[in-house]
């Protein structure tokens, strides 16, 4: 493993790279919301040896790549656009973990890409803002008393202890980093459903049954939407295998990809 620091965009972005040239499949990894490259370590280091090269880098705002101002699902493609071209990336595997997959969706339709094949592992993503959500209808009608208090400290308290209640930690997390607040406001801001239906790349869907941050229906919207995907759903685990059962989640990929 090589850990690399590039200058991309203008700010400084660390990536873990594993890579053979006797390998001949090439794959990054996108880790999800507060994660970071160092979680996929494991992973990597079971894929490298079955003929992939690895790229994952820290995406901007978490760990070691910083940023000082807010971001939205444009900037973050356009960086991640230029992260793959000082690679040298083509026809590669991007894998995407958790939160705000809606990036990849802009990728894949990215003609200046070459994206060999998609995979969303346990990847949050869906954007139903036509329709709001029961649960999300009740909180808001509950809300409407607090809205006068919004400017005082003990309404924030209260608030990230409805969000804890709900287990939205990443946007708990995100009230804890400068401008992060807001760059995870505008990542789910956008509902792209239509957009997804132009994903022509051939795309792996990896659920775990026990996954409570991606309700089965929206991943059911996803392969509606993706004509040419496979949706594998996996007994027991939860939100990040990468982390507790790396080979099968690794062995699920190897065998699907």
């Amino acid at each position: 493993m090589e850990i690399l620091y590039k200058n991309i965009n203008w700010i400084k972005t660390k990536i873990l790279k594993y890579f053979n040239e006797e390998n001949k499949e090439n794959i990054l990894i996108l880790h999800g919301w507060w994660w970071k490259s160092e979680s996929f370590k494991n992973f990597a280091e079971i894929i490298f040896k079955k003929w992939f090269n690895v790229f994952i880098p820290d995406l901007p705002w978490f760990w070691e790549t910083k940023l000082d101002k807010t971001f939205d699902l444009d900037e973050y493609s356009t960086f991640i656009e230029k992260l793959i071209f000082d690679l040298w990336l083509e026809d590669f595997t991007l894998m995407w973990h958790s939160n705000w997959w809606a990036i990849s969706i802009k990728l894949t339709n990215n003609k200046n890409i070459k994206i060999k094949k998609l995979v969303l592992y346990n990847s949050a993503g869906v954007r139903i803002t036509k329709k709001m959500s029961f649960k999300r209808k009740v909180f808001k009608i509950l809300s409407i008393p607090f809205k006068p208090f919004k400017k005082f400290d003990f309404f924030k308290k209260l608030r990230i202890v409805f969000y804890k209640i709900i287990w939205n930690y990443d946007y708990v997390n995100s009230l804890k980093v400068p401008f992060l607040e807001e760059t995870y406001k505008n990542i789910i801001g956008e509902d792209l459903q239509n957009i997804m239906k132009n994903i022509n790349t051939e795309t792996l869907l990896i659920r775990w049954e026990k996954d409570t941050f991606t309700p089965i229906s929206y991943w059911k919207i996803i392969k509606k939407n993706i004509k040419n995907s496979k949706m594998i759903v996996l007994d027991w685990e939860w939100h990040s295998p990468h982390l507790k059962n790396v080979e099968k989640l690794a062995n699920t990929f190897l065998n699907n990809i």
